[in-house]
């Protein structure tokens, strides 16, 4: 939803941290965040007019015995995220100073926030998805709010925005990279928030409780990966900005050993995962093995190109990224409907569909990598 603002940021205000131009760190500053008022602000406005003609519990495919108004939940949440969109501009200002623990560490506070919230309402007051929404939103608000307030205060008081201004120079940087990473991003949601919607049509919502397990379990264990290889990202913006591919090299040697060994302990997690699932949800769920084994690839395959991609990201080569992305955009609906329906493999079929496209980017990713590196053959483009 930032159209891509918050990558940009990252890298052109990290570009201007290496080189020591706090003058234009701080310009940046105030472009970025005064671009993202305008357009949390924007998406509120044109969502609340068409909010109204929207049949969300056909678009959902909830039982009409469903009484709560979800036109009115819906329109809530989406205030919420909008003023979350915008306060959770800090977490993108700490991951280009390279202080990413920092900037995890405050999305974690919101979510536990968001946990025991929910959970102390759930057991002492009549929940309602109304509720629930509410608190689930409001949580991560009030964390940015306060760290928000605190970075500024304490250690950016230097870089603080003076109200809404944005420089159409320092604007267009952002955006010439930015709307590359924004349609990266949208070719992932699709890839990766449409299996709901898919399982939802295909059989039913209730079918989504099972695929939502044992994603959540596998997708834990990238956690620990990300939050190891998301500070890279910067850094390979400041050594790519001083022409250190020494150093550039050693890293990229580093996160493929620890990809190995990250590899075999999701292996582990495998072999492990029903006794797992029986602890987490007893007998109420059915996941099969061969389910959890496509969302293990799945959690192998994704760190695999986590490593190149922030590489490149960082460098701001994402043209070729974005080519393939669309790819894969392309052909995952219908490859997952294919499997899932037509030639009958259910849920593995439709993480199956997945794991097949990502292993695409994981041939051709490593490769652009390599060519950059090595000034090899870097033509077309594999140069973009």
């Amino acid at each position: 939803m930032d159209i891509g603002l918050g990558n940009g940021f990252r890298n052109k205000f990290a570009e201007a941290i290496a080189k020591k131009d706090i003058s234009l760190a701080r310009e940046y500053m105030q472009t970025f965040y005064s671009s993202m008022f305008l357009i949390a602000a924007s998406i509120f406005l044109i969502f609340l007019c068409i909010n109204p003609f929207l049949n969300w519990g056909h678009i959902l495919n909830v039982s009409k015995s469903f009484n709560d108004n979800l036109n009115l939940i819906v329109l809530v949440v989406m205030g919420l995220f909008c003023l979350q969109l915008f306060l959770k501009n800090i977490t993108t200002v700490l991951l280009a100073l390279q202080r990413t623990s920092e900037s995890n560490f405050i999305i974690f506070l919101g979510n536990v926030l968001a946990l025991i919230g929910i959970y102390v309402y759930g057991r002492f007051c009549h929940s309602s998805l109304m509720s629930i929404s509410v608190i689930f939103m409001l949580s991560p608000i009030i964390v940015f709010l306060i760290s928000t307030v605190y970075y500024f205060k304490i250690y950016l008081g230097h870089l603080l925005p003076a109200g809404v201004y944005i420089k159409k120079v320092h604007l267009s940087n952002l955006l010439n990279l930015g709307i590359k990473f924004f349609l990266i991003q949208i070719t992932t949601v699709v890839m990766f928030s449409s299996d709901s919607l898919i399982i939802t049509q295909l059989f039913g919502p209730k079918y989504v409780t099972p695929y939502n397990i044992a994603y959540r379990l596998f997708a834990a264990t990238l956690t620990g990966f990300t939050i190891i290889m998301t500070p890279f990202w910067t850094a390979f913006t400041e050594a790519n900005t001083k022409d250190d591919k020494a150093w550039i090299n050693n890293s990229l040697k580093k996160l493929v050993y620890l990809w190995v060994a990250f590899s075999c302990m999701v292996l582990v997690l495998l072999y492990f995962s029903p006794f797992i699932y029986n602890i987490w949800v007893g007998n109420k769920v059915m996941i099969t093995m061969a389910l959890s084994a496509q969302f293990a690839i799945l959690a192998i395959l994704l760190s695999w190109n986590g490593i190149f991609s922030q590489y490149l990201n960082g460098i701001g080569k994402i043209k070729f990224q974005l080519y393939v992305g669309l790819f894969q955009c392309v052909i995952n609906i219908p490859l997952a409907i294919l499997l899932a329906k037509y030639m009958n493999m259910g849920l593995m079929g439709i993480v199956l569909a997945t794991n097949l496209c990502l292993i695409v980017s994981g041939i051709l990713l490593p490769i652009q990598t390599s060519k950059i590196l090595n000034n090899k053959n870097l033509y077309g483009i594999w140069s973009k």
